[in-house]
């Protein structure tokens, strides 16, 4: 498939939100050059940070993937090995092409940053390219959940900003005793400001987690589709490279059960040999030295018998 596909999506997904590559340039934390480069390679291999990174500033996600981390990444591609009953590393790396190591590595680090190409591979080998389509980076429902609350705390804000605690002008007042009245209105309304504000900021907080459990809800779903439509294509057996997949790792399976059935009998020879050898017991003091001196004599004795034969 190689990596100009992703960059292609990237592409169809600016013409369809009406963004130019110029535009998404000047979002970049990334120089100029760097991100023109990778819309102008044949091949662009950057690493699938920098490539997240332009996907969220368009306004992207990966489908299924609540953001555009290379952690959440690799964490989906474990879910789809598991979907799919992978279970071998060595299996993946062979059909994919990909260092066994340091495909290993990238599993199992906290913070994984392969490059684009080394992604593709395992994208084409487990048969996910369907799983990683660009979507929305925030939903239609989640993104008006959080306008119409975003409306309420604002309207709760404004009524709050109405009554801010304003020192009366003694000048104002026709006796110190009015004065004093006012002073003590304008804290209460005040304090009733400082009140309407906390529930203006706690409101939000909750307006922004119902819209996360919402944005939570809609990936479970974007996966669960995911998933039906790979076992569709499991139970069709369409495709290739992924039944290809399964039997290299039923074949790897197949030699580490052989493989742990010959250390478990060397296992058992060596415990028998050790039972063996206990039951022997140990020679005496006695028998050491008759030992060591009946080899003496014998050495001596070939050693006479070797001179007469020179002789």
């Amino acid at each position: 498939m190689g990596t100009r596909r992703w960059v292609g999506e990237l592409e169809s997904w600016l013409r369809r939100s009406g963004l130019s590559k110029d535009e998404l340039v000047k979002r970049s934390d990334h120089s100029a050059a760097q991100v023109r480069s990778i819309f102008e390679h044949p091949e662009p291999n950057p690493t699938l940070r920098v490539y997240l990174e332009l996907v969220h500033k368009a306004g992207a996600r990966f489908n299924g993937v609540i953001n555009n981390d290379p952690a959440e990444i690799i964490t989906r591609l474990k879910e789809i090995m598991a979907r799919e009953n992978i279970a071998t590393l060595s299996a993946l790396a062979k059909v994919a092409d990909v260092n066994r190591s340091q495909l290993s590595r990238m599993f199992n680090a906290p913070d994984p940053n392969p490059t684009l190409e080394v992604f593709d591979r395992l994208v084409v080998a487990l048969g996910a390219e369907r799983d990683f389509v660009l979507v929305s980076i925030v939903d239609e429902a989640v993104a008006q959940a959080i306008v119409v609350g975003s409306v309420e705390v604002q309207a709760t804000t404004q009524e709050a900003a109405r009554h801010l605690y304003a020192v009366p002008d003694p000048a104002s007042a026709g006796t110190v005793g009015e004065w004093e009245r006012r002073l003590a209105a304008a804290k209460a309304e005040s304090a009733a400001a400082e009140v309407r504000e906390r529930d203006a900021q706690a409101k939000m907080e909750e307006v922004l987690a119902r819209a996360f459990q919402l944005h939570q809800r809609i990936v479970d779903l974007e996966q669960q589709h995911a998933d039906d439509a790979a076992e569709y294509v499991r139970a069709t057996g369409a495709n290739a490279t992924l039944e290809r997949l399964r039997a290299e790792d039923a074949a790897e399976i197949a030699r580490l059960t052989q493989a742990n059935r010959h250390l478990a009998r060397l296992h058992a020879e060596d415990v028998a040999e050790i039972a063996r050898l206990k039951a022997a017991g140990h020679w005496s003091l006695r028998k050491k030295i008759l030992f060591g001196v009946g080899c003496a004599l014998a050495g001596a004795g070939a050693t006479r018998w070797a001179m007469q034969r020179r002789r």
